[in-house]
C-alpha cells in the first residue's frame, strides 16, 4: 500500500446539447423515439429510414456516437443508447416539445418536427425555459419518454 495519496478522478459533468453538433443531437432523439415503442435495438436501416439519409451515412455517424460513448453500435444488431446519450437525447426531445408547444398555443402555427428541432438545438436554454414559462406547461407531450403525457415530459 502506497503512502501517497490517490488522485481522485471528478464525476464527469452531465453532458449539455452544446457538447454535440445537431446532425448527431438529432441521431440521438432518433434512436430514442425509435426505442422508445420497446423494440430494443434500432437498427442503421430503421435511422435511414426515420431520418431519411444515405444508409452509409447512418453507419458513419453511428460509428461516431459509439466512440464517442454516446450509444452502443454492435454491426448487425442495431444501436442503444448509453447513460450519456439518453440524457443528451431527453434534452432534445424536451426542447422540440417547448418549442412545438410554444408555436402552437401561442403562435397558433404547427411546425413540423424537423423546423422545431432546429429551432430548440439553436436556442440558449434560457430561451427554450422562456418559451416553457410563457406557455405555462413542458410540452405536448411528445418527448419519447412522454408516450403522449404532458406532464411526465420536463427537463
Amino acid at each position: 500500500m502506497s503512502s501517497e495519496p490517490q488522485a481522485r478522478t471528478a464525476p464527469s459533468p452531465a453532458p449539455t446539447l452544446a457538447d454535440i453538433e445537431r446532425g448527431a443531437a438529432r441521431y440521438l432523439f432518433a434512436i430514442a423515439v425509435r426505442s422508445g415503442s420497446g423494440t430494443g435495438r434500432v437498427t442503421t436501416g430503421e435511422l435511414h429510414e426515420h431520418l431519411g439519409v444515405a444508409q452509409p451515412s447512418v453507419t458513419g455517424m453511428v460509428s461516431k456516437l459509439d466512440d464517442r460513448g454516446l450509444v452502443d453500435y454492435e454491426k448487425y444488431e442495431g444501436v442503444t443508447l448509453t447513460d450519456r446519450g439518453e440524457a443528451l437525447a431527453r434534452q432534445a426531445g424536451w426542447r422540440l416539445c417547448v418549442v412545438s408547444t410554444f408555436f402552437d398555443s401561442e403562435l397558433d402555427t404547427t411546425l413540423d418536427d424537423g423546423t422545431a428541432f432546429d429551432i430548440g438545438f439553436a436556442l440558449p436554454e434560457r430561451g427554450v425555459r422562456r418559451l416553457r414559462e410563457l406557455v405555462g406547461s413542458a410540452c405536448l407531450g411528445r418527448c419519447p419518454e412522454a408516450n403522449g403525457d404532458a406532464e411526465r415530459c420536463a427537463a
